[in-house]
């Protein structure tokens, strides 16, 4: 029978410069990192207060991967949104305060199923050294500095799973009003595609580098004939109902515009948009990559930018019993 064992991982570890750190990662199942960014406020000057997108950007890449191929690969805030959506895990955060110098913390789960704790839906056991956990840091940023890392996993003793799920990023920039493709991997069941768009609808612009999509198998329309920027925006707030920080902005009754707690310029979820092929969270509506020469999505840019857009697909691997380890 499968039990729980939760360690910690990195016990409060400062760091002293931006660079990259390695951390080998349990050898048991492994259901979900729960990853800790703690930090002070940078806000003597109280504007560049952030209630979130500040600490989410002092960790500008992580990557989990299993000897050598990545498992789970993104920018942290790209990844706090993908979990939020996938695994029905917020991120979560302590002393949200806009004191400068006051300690805040934020912790973001990297899951490795669509339910955390689920013994067959989770990452197989491993040799030392095979599963590795690499973080790129910014150990100072607008509205915060002096970086401290935590993160703490979750193991499933004795699971014998059948599956895990896989994340990775691709970006690309087209700086030009066009159609263009983007190719998504095969192989694997999608269970959808999480989407960051450079340029979204804003003021009285409708327009984004990311305005309509549709997907194709081998040239065939299948799924979606096509979905616009805003329905698929929607389909990922829906995903999102049990978030806890969905940032918004206050506004003084004795000066209307100036922005008191909670800050932000600009939401962090708005760029963001869901291609969702697993609505029942049960693999009924997946989509099957196997024996596929070719998955992409057909994206219609309404306004260039120099800025790429990214694409995080969602695979669900299965494990195959006869390898006796986890394929990538």
């Amino acid at each position: 029978m499968p039990q729980i064992l939760r360690t910690v991982l990195i016990p409060d570890q400062a760091q002293a410069a931006d660079g990259v750190v390695q951390f080998d990662l349990p050898v048991n199942p492994l259901s979900v990192i729960l990853l800790t960014v703690e930090a002070l406020n940078e806000t003597v000057a109280l504007t560049t207060y952030s209630s979130i997108q500040a600490l989410l950007s002092m960790i500008t890449d992580v990557r989990v991967a299993y000897r050598g191929a990545t498992i789970i690969g993104g920018s942290l805030t790209d990844l706090a949104v993908m979990f939020g959506a996938l695994s029905a895990w917020p991120t979560i955060q302590g002393n949200k305060v806009n004191t400068d110098n006051d300690v805040r913390s934020l912790t973001v789960p990297l899951c490795f199923g669509r339910r955390p704790y689920d013994p067959m839906e989770c990452f197989p056991a491993t040799r030392r050294g095979d599963l590795v956990l690499s973080l790129t840091v910014d150990v100072a940023v607008v509205g915060a500095d002096a970086l401290i890392l935590q993160a703490e996993t979750i193991e499933l003793l004795e699971a014998t799973p059948e599956r895990f799920t896989k994340v990775t990023t691709t970006q690309k920039t087209v700086n030009a009003i066009q159609e263009h493709d983007v190719e998504l991997p095969i192989g694997n069941d999608l269970l959808g595609v999480l989407l960051f768009a450079a340029v979204v609808p804003t003021g009285a612009a409708r327009t984004s580098t990311i305005g309509e999509i549709a997907l194709e198998v081998d040239n065939v329309e299948t799924i979606i004939a096509e979905s616009r920027w805003e329905s698929m925006r929607a389909d990922l707030a829906r995903r999102l109902h049990s978030v806890s920080d969905r940032p918004h902005i206050h506004h003084t009754a004795a000066a209307p515009g100036n922005s008191t707690e909670q800050q932000e310029d600009f939401s962090y979820i708005d760029n963001y948009s869901l291609l969702d092929f697993d609505p029942l969270k049960d693999g009924l509506y997946a989509l099957k990559t196997a024996g596929a020469a070719r998955v992409n999505l057909r994206v219609d840019s309404q306004v260039a930018s120099a800025t790429a857009d990214r694409y995080l697909p969602i695979e669900l691997v299965n494990i195959a019993q006869a390898a006796g380890g986890a394929p990538a």
